[in-house]
């Protein structure tokens, strides 16, 4: 709508004539008043004028903007769903991490069943301090080996536990790359939903356009306010202001699945509509959680304390030390006619403490898988907690769904046409017809809303049933 036009209407109000459409031109043959207002208009023309251009200028601005981030948009790679999950698969360093805390993990279990390395020792004894070896009737050299023996089975408890520790570092890392998997389809349906709110918003900016130019053609025929024609271009404009604002939005969202992709290049997804997988029933979910990838990583870790434990418990019995020696006698006298001797020596420790030592070792072990189990039962127990509360959501947003697109939705609609025609024939007043557009825009976004609600707990009940879509083989 013309300020100018809006203004000129604004000023003869204030003088007393009626709200009409004139020509500029008539106002000279009118009254006072009518002097009066032609004066003011002049005067106040330019401002207008400017003020129009400065609008028209913004406009302008903004449509080359919304140019540009298409025309950027355009020269970006289009990414599917799929293939987003599949990058972040085989990108994210979380999952590179991972697989090297596994090889780690893997190679402890090897060495942690081997025997200590055994030990040289090399030694000359009995040598005179002037190191003339034939003064001494003693001198000799000496070669042996020693080997160090641990206590009986101790060695295939700790290979065992290392052996479990690396097999709940690989289920964990299955876990990971499910988390992953979830955190990727979350945020695709942020973007997703993103971008069917713009689509929305566009879609109701015309809405209030006609409801715009309904209120501005009755405004011209002088049957209408002046009050209907700025509430409705203030709610067009508040539209507006909501795109723009979405626009910032849709890149935050977009720059937190470069990250978890681990791209460095921003893309455009797919205009396809996301696909998840439907969900298991509760019943199937409960039954097969202990081979979700997370519970079973917590039992192999209890598995892998108690092989621990085990190992402790054999403490108790003594180590041995095995040591070999050769020796060579090199002084002068008989002895040294027979001078290759050998000698065996076995050494203990002894446990002479054991309720000091190895006792509390064997109660700390016990209370620290105490501790795992428990752990792992309270995290079966939130995962069922979970699930149950999922698959309810999920039945609730279903039928809240059909409600919405099959009752809400249409009957909004219709409500906000009615009204509108309403207004243009003057049986309607203008706030009851933006009432009316209003309600059908917050049912529609709600329907929207709920819609991606509920992919988002198809999503989690996806994760909780320990499947994985799109894994690199």
């Amino acid at each position: 709508m013309s300020y100018f036009r809006i203004l000129c209407a604004r000023l003869r109000f204030a003088m007393g004539s009626p709200i009409r459409t004139q020509s500029v031109s008539a106002v000279g043959s009118g009254g006072l008043n009518t002097k009066i207002a032609a004066i003011l208009l002049f005067l106040i023309l330019p401002v207008v004028l400017a003020t129009e251009n400065a609008y028209a200028t913004s406009d302008q601005d903004r449509l080359l903007a919304h140019s540009a981030f298409a025309t950027s948009s355009q020269d970006r790679p289009q990414v599917t769903l799929d293939e987003a999950i599949r990058m972040a698969l085989g990108r994210n360093p979380v999952i590179v991490r991972d697989k090297a805390l596994i090889g780690i993990l893997e190679a402890r279990s090897v060495a942690s069943g081997e025997l200590p390395d055994p030990k040289l020792i090399l030694g000359e004894q009995y040598f005179p301090i002037s190191f003339n070896m034939a003064a001494s009737a003693l001198a000799m050299t000496t070669v042996g080996l020693r080997q160090s023996l641990p206590p009986w089975g101790k060695r295939a408890f700790l290979k065992r536990e290392g052996s479990l520790k690396a097999k709940a570092a690989r289920l964990s890392l299955g876990n990971e790359k499910r988390r992953l998997v979830r955190n990727v389809r979350l945020s695709w349906l942020d973007l997703y939903q993103e971008k069917e709110t713009d689509i929305l918003l566009r879609s109701f900016g015309g809405l209030f356009q006609k409801t715009f130019s309904a209120a501005l053609e009755r405004f011209r025929e002088g049957t209408a306010s002046e009050s209907d024609v700025l509430s409705a271009q203030y709610r067009k404009d508040t539209l507006r202001e909501s795109l723009e604002s979405l626009t910032l939005k849709r890149e935050t969202t977009l720059h937190r699945l470069m990250r978890l992709m681990h791209l460095s290049q921003p893309f455009v997804p797919s205009g396809e509509p996301p696909q998840i997988p439907a969900p298991l029933p509760e019943r199937v979910l409960l039954n097969q959680l202990d081979t979700h990838p997370e519970i079973a990583s917590a039992k192999a870790e209890s598995e892998a304390q108690q092989a621990r434990l085990k190992a402790a418990e054999r403490d108790r019995i003594p180590s041995v030390s095995v040591e070999g020696d050769y020796s060579y006698f090199m002084g002068p006298n008989l002895i040294t006619t027979s001078p290759n001797l050998f000698s065996v020596v076995l050494s203990f420790n002894l446990p002479v403490r054991p309720g000091s030592r190895q006792g509390q070792e064997i109660r700390a072990e016990e209370k620290t898988l105490e501790a795992k189990d428990a752990q792992a039962e309270d995290q079966k127990q939130r995962m069922e907690e979970e699930i149950r509360n999922e698959e309810q959501s999920y039945r609730i947003q279903t039928s809240r769904l059909r409600l919405f697109d099959r009752t809400l939705v249409p009957e909004s609609r219709r409500n906000a046409e009615a009204g509108l025609s309403g207004y243009a024939s003057g049986t309607v007043p203008m706030d009851r017809v933006l009432d009316a557009m209003n309600t059908e825009k917050e049912t529609a976004f709600k329907a929207l809303s709920l819609r991606i609600d509920r992919m988002k707990t198809m999503v989690e009940l996806s994760y909780l049933s320990g499947s994985l879509q799109g894994e690199t083989p």
